[in-house]
């Protein structure tokens, strides 16, 4: 919470308007004189006079002192030097440096600043909110009571500004105590539309001088059938300026209680932040109760240090005592929890890193047992500056052991060396020359044989693999009044030789490649080392692209040809035979406001599709629409990942200045003809009040886990916070 105390607005303006002015002899000009010896004070007035008698100085019409960048405005300022007091009345303005615009009728302050008082206070805060009070006083200068304050940070209705803001804060007496820092309200009301809808008779929370405080926080609370009724209270502890910790215990009706945490510490290089919980809930086995309560719980932990300008070292800590723990419990869904220690270097050019991983793997297929632990993986890479051709030399290096309690164990060193040359010919013909050395030195231990998977192999392999490419492209360009257009045709030859799978080793980094757009060009389309794409070949296709002052649109369509036959590539991939499948994309975008984009893949015999995805986004007035369509081929050799069609649409609908639709889902078309998600939200928000209605059906089934639905319901009032249910 945020709201800018009425007693702390109380002492800005009591102590600027009253600093005392010492004036010279009367005079009808401007006249400059010091608030104080640091600072000088520019006074204008339509008429300064000075009675000796009374011994005050008196400044009329149009008023205006200013002091570095704060101004006070008012008909009329006296300064008593006698009672050392000062007056100011008649529309007083305090524009203060921060933006803030205070105005009152009346200000009366001591000079030693310790005691004033002001009437009819009003503040314009620099979001427009806006407080105001009857009156104010300021008691031992530590302390500011406004009384009858009104708080609202709402617009005022432009046709009627008398009528009460959406919603305000009443309070009989408002009370900024400067030595807690606190601010107090008694007799506090909230009032929507004018109607009175809470009311309490006392609250407090810290001054915006206060950046953080341990206090209870907003509670949640929700209701899901297998849970039951859940609440939560959390609770956060500012344990020292460099560290902090939320915790917050929650009960589940239907289940048993956990204990929520998150702790955060900030030290002179670096940050640390631990999340996690521990629940005592209801036993399962396979998914059904047995009747016994027992302890789950996971953590999610992160670290990260600069160690020097060009050294930084970090970890991740992933893990949780139950499969289905985290989606069960709503505190996410992920499919693999990482936990890594790494240590890094970039210098340059140069780059270098270490770092150990280990994996939980939370879907219903994984084995824990066969989940590889990686001790050390080490990478380095370095890229040469341009030559005298601008020709570029790269180096890329990885030292990985990769070990398992059950299943294959295996080590590896790769060096990949490589040198790139453009060239511009005569007629802007466009080439370029790539050349790579894999070099790869394997040990395996019960490895599974990439060509044969029965057959399992241990020992030693090495692999020196050689490519490369020529790559040719000639743009065209014409330019019709605003339109510019290019067509480049592209041609990519690439030798290399084939039958370079070594079949002693496990497939662990290079399982997942379907020919696309984005990797038709590349040397090796595998990302990892283990394989590689072995074979001379031609790849070929051709660019159109118009680009216009509102829009553009681009066309790509490209097939590969291998020139020998080998097992270069998984089934699946779209590459299997000598003639590649048939890739493009297609992309129309004739205003900021629609786009369309189509990428495809066809075999090239049949001309069937083997991958389509579109999708379509628009907007057209108040409404806004996203579509996808995803058709996706067998990716054979990858556990879990099958054929998969599924379309999925959002949409948002603004009804009105303040109400909006919104709404998504996703629809299997594939064998199993079922939803995955659907969700929609009613929202009202304005400037100072939110308020949704959300609803998500979720079609997840595991062990333990059942489709449901869930309703949700978001409230917040801005500067004094809201809630939600969980």
């Amino acid at each position: 919470m945020h709201l800018k105390p009425a007693g702390l607005l109380l002492a800005l303006i009591l102590s600027a308007a009253a600093t005392p002015i010492m004036l010279g002899a009367a005079s009808p000009a401007a006249a400059q004189q010091p608030f104080d010896t640091d600072q000088p004070t520019l006074v204008t007035a339509d008429e300064i006079t000075y009675s000796e008698e009374l011994d005050t100085v008196t400044a009329r019409g149009s008023v205006e002192l200013s002091q570095g960048d704060r101004i006070l405005r008012a008909d009329r300022v006296t300064y008593n030097r006698r009672a050392n007091l000062v007056t100011a009345t008649g529309d007083v303005t305090l524009l203060e440096a921060t933006g803030e615009v205070i105005f009152a009728n009346y200000v009366e302050l001591t000079g030693d600043m310790k005691d004033g008082f002001a009437r009819d206070m009003r503040v314009l805060l620099t979001d427009n909110s806006r407080l105001a009070g009857a009156s104010g006083t300021r008691v031992g200068g530590t302390r500011s009571i406004l009384r009858k304050g009104v708080f609202s940070p709402c617009d005022l209705c432009a046709e009627d500004p008398g009528r009460p803001p959406l919603w305000q804060l009443k309070a009989e007496r408002v009370v900024h105590d400067e030595t807690s820092k606190d601010v107090i309200y008694n007799d506090a009301t909230l009032e929507f539309f004018g109607v009175p809808v809470a009311y309490t008779p006392y609250f407090r929370h810290p001054d915006p001088t206060v950046e953080r405080r341990s206090g209870i926080l907003a509670p949640t609370y929700g209701f899901s059938e297998d849970l039951g009724v859940n609440v939560g209270v959390p609770y956060y502890w500012a344990i020292a300026p460099d560290k902090d910790a939320t915790l917050e215990p929650v009960y589940f009706s239907r289940e048993g209680i956990m204990l929520k945490t998150d702790y955060r510490q900030r030290f002179g290089n670096g940050m640390i932040d631990f999340a996690g919980s521990l629940a005592y809930v209801d036993n399962r086995d396979a998914g059904l109760e047995t009747g016994d309560k027992d302890f789950e719980g996971h953590i999610d932990g992160t670290g990260e240090f600069h160690l020097s300008d060009t050294w930084r070292a970090g970890f991740d800590v992933e893990r949780t005592s139950l499969r289905t723990y985290q989606e069960r419990y709503n505190i996410g869904d992920p499919e693999t929890l990482t936990s890594r220690a790494y240590a890094e270097r970039l210098d340059g050019l140069d780059f270098f890193r270490v770092e150990t991983m280990a994996f939980q793997g939370l879907r219903s297929f994984d084995v824990s047992e066969e989940t590889p632990l990686i001790a050390p993986f080490v990478q380095y890479a370095t890229v040469g500056h341009p030559g005298p051709y601008g020709g570029r030399v790269s180096v890329d290096a990885e030292a990985l052991s990769l070990t398992r309690e059950i299943g294959a164990d295996q080590h590896r060193f790769s060096l990949l060396a490589g040198y790139e040359l453009p060239y511009i010919g005569p007629i802007g013909d466009v080439y370029r020359l790539r050349a790579t050395l894999q070099s790869d030195l394997y040990y395996a231990e019960d490895a599974t044989n990439q060509i044969d998977p029965g057959a399992v192999e241990s020992g030693f392999a090495a692999r020196f693999f050689p490519q490369i490419g020529l790559e040719w492209g000639l743009p065209f360009v014409k330019q019709t009044g605003n339109v510019r257009q290019v067509i480049e045709p592209t041609v990519q030859l690439v030798a290399a030789p084939s039958g370079s799978t070594l079949i002693e080793v496990s497939n662990e980094d290079s399982q997942a490649l379907t020919v696309d757009d984005s990797n038709l060009f590349l040397l090796n389309r595998y990302t990892g080392y283990d394989r590689v794409s072995g074979g001379s070949r031609i790849d070929y296709g051709i660019k159109y692209e118009a680009y216009g002052r509102r829009g553009s649109s681009s066309f790509f369509l490209g097939q590969s040809y291998r020139l020998q036959t080998d097992n270069s590539y998984l089934g699946g991939s779209g590459l299997e035979d000598n003639a590649s499948d048939i890739v493009g994309r297609i992309r129309i975008a004739p205003s900021p406001n629609f786009t369309f984009n189509y990428r495809f893949r066809f075999d090239a015999e049949e001309l069937s599709a083997t991958r389509n995805e579109i999708g379509v986004a628009g907007r057209l007035g108040p409404l806004s629409l996203a579509t996808n369509y995803v058709l996706l081929d067998d990716q054979l050799g990858q556990i879990g990942v099958g054929s998969r069609e599924e379309v999925s649409a959002a949409f948002t609908l603004r009804l009105t200045d303040y109400w909006s639709l919104a709404g998504r889902t996703t629809q299997s078309l594939g064998e199993d003809d079922g939803g995955r998600d659907i969700a929609a939200s009613l929202t009202y928000q304005d400037e100072c009040f939110l308020i949704a209605f959300d609803y998500e059906r979720d079609f997840t089934e595991d062990i333990g886990i059942e489709p449901r639905d869930a309703f949700f319901i978001r409230f917040y009032l801005k500067h004094l916070g809201g809630f939600g249910t969980n």
